[in-house]
């Protein structure tokens, strides 16, 4: 009896845990809830088996999951901040890192030697315009590179930058006109859910996340990016908080079924 309620306090110990992370990134940019989903324990069970007949042993949390949903856009004015409406993730790498991880994160920034850095200062991955025209994305993400504005190249100074829906970076210097300088592409996993989770929005690429697919944002199946805005969490507060009263009760339910439990078992064996 004790493992059967212990099971259920656990479960609801865990769901309140998710709950509570999906609370605390609520304005958090690009963060994606996640939910847990639970199954029984039978002894016996057959597919034969009438469910009411069955004496169950307790619960189980599965593996989490994360949501894939679109998040609301927040309108913050960069000229660099791009939000990925559709599918897909950007692609970036920390300056020790070996490998690249993804995010859905798109508040960029140039950092002092012209190269694009995300909020937590990774470099953004990319295609590098060749002789004035945009390079179109591979098969192969060893292929990018760190997307650098050329800053120093140049004589006179930097006069504008902007990203395109497609991801075409297009920047002008002095009183010239606006050249071509890179291409920031999306990809996409057969298995979005197999990403490990590194935290601050960023994912890992795994063999669970199965195949990569790279493109050009606003290309088939791929999403396009709104400049000027970033994603926001799509945590729904009304929801988590309904969540996390009903996992209260389903702990303080458990909790008193055990007290009641224990002073039975102690009025018997005196």
């Amino acid at each position: 009896m004790f493992s059967v309620i212990k099971s259920g306090m656990d479960t609801a110990l865990q769901e309140l845990s998710l709950i509570s992370n999906n609370i605390s990134n609520a304005n958090s940019t690009g963060y994606k809830k996640s939910s847990v989903s639970f199954s029984e324990f039978y002894n016996g069970r057959t597919a034969e088996g009438v469910e009411r007949a069955l004496v169950g042993l307790g619960a189980n949390s599965l593996d989490s999951r994360r949501s894939d949903a679109q998040g609301a856009l927040v309108e913050m004015g960069g000229t660099l901040d791009a939000a990925i409406v559709g599918n897909g993730y950007f692609m970036t790498q920390h300056p020790d890192q070996i490998g690249y991880s993804v995010t859905r994160n798109g508040s960029f920034a140039l950092d002092a030697n012209g190269f694009l850095t995300s909020q937590d200062g990774d470099f953004v991955l990319g295609m590098t315009a060749v002789e004035g025209e945009f390079v179109g994305a591979g098969a192969d993400p060893e292929t990018l590179q760190r997307i650098q504005i050329p800053i120093a190249a140049s004589e006179d100074p930097l006069s504008s930058i902007s990203v395109k829906s497609n991801g075409n970076i297009l920047a002008a210097f002095g009183e010239g006109d606006d050249v071509p300088i890179a291409t920031i592409p999306l990809a996409i996993f057969s298995n979005p859910n197999g990403l490990k989770q590194l935290g601050g929005g960023k994912y890992s690429p795994t063999d669970l996340a199965g195949k990569i697919f790279m493109g050009n944002p606003s290309s088939a199946g791929f999403g396009n990016l709104e400049t000027g805005y970033v994603e926001g969490s799509n945590v729904d507060i009304t929801t988590e908080m309904t969540n996390m009263i009903r996992a209260q009760q389903q702990f303080n339910g458990a909790a008193r079924i055990m007290q009641t439990n224990s002073d039975m078992i102690e009025k018997l064996t005196r």
